[in-house]
């Protein structure tokens, strides 16, 4: 059993990208995340809702110019609160939001 923390790493950050990820993001993060190159965690969990993820406030806006993901916590209460200290060490995370696409959500 994992503990710790490197426990978001391993079982939250890593199975998010294996089990998610495209097979050109597999290629590029896993390794990566395997030899400890880079930390990551999750962030699902905001203040002001806990783990209700359909009450989550964070938004990731894509950005269809550039390719990109705008992000956004408009709250206090949408700030993303992290499992086991892993936001003073992190490097990346799997990130949860509500996906914004053309002013639309999705």
């Amino acid at each position: 059993l994992l503990s710790g923390p490197l426990m978001p790493h391993y079982s939250l950050f890593i199975m998010t990208i294996a089990g998610q990820g495209s097979p050109e993001q597999v290629a590029a993060w896993l390794p990566r995340a395997y030899s400890l190159n880079i930390i990551g965690s999750y962030a699902q969990t905001e203040l002001g809702h806990g783990s209700n993820v359909r009450g989550l406030q964070t938004t990731a806006e894509y950005d269809l110019s550039t390719g990109e993901f705008i992000l956004n916590t408009p709250t206090l209460q949408s700030m993303k609160w992290w499992n086991s200290n892993a936001g003073l060490f992190a490097t990346h995370c799997a990130l949860y939001a509500q996906l914004i696409i053309n002013g639309e959500e999705k």
